[in-house]
């Protein structure tokens, strides 16, 4: 799957379905969606846990839902961004350069203390 289509599942259908979130004006649908994003960051938090065995029997007897609760988090941060116009693809593109350049920042320091 692409993202593309994750923007346009948030376009299409998931603004019909989560009706919570429509005719709110826009400061207040983004404090919505980010309270939204904690709520399933928490879900997600439990999954990973009981993940490693970290939950009550009774949880861990439970079938993992550890995928359904990343995609939760995936698709409310990508209608935050629906939300606030930014351009997903562009904005990680930006963070992933930000990210390449402390990393060879970093081999360069690193090469100057050890003499390589």
């Amino acid at each position: 799957m692409e993202l593309k289509q994750i923007q346009n599942f948030i376009e299409t259908d998931y603004l019909k379905w989560n009706t919570y979130f429509n005719n709110q004006d826009k400061k207040t649908e983004a404090f919505a969606i980010m309270l939204k994003i904690s709520e399933e960051s928490g879900e997600l938090a439990r999954e990973v846990l009981r993940s490693f065995g970290y939950a009550n029997q009774e949880r861990l007897d439970k079938p993992s839902k550890l995928d359904s609760e990343l995609a939760d988090v995936i698709i409310n941060t990508v209608f935050l961004a629906h939300c606030l116009d930014i351009d997903v693809p562009t904005a990680l593109q930006r963070k992933m350069d930000i990210i390449k350049e402390k990393i060879k920042n970093n081999a360069k320091e690193e090469c100057k203390d050890c003499g390589c």
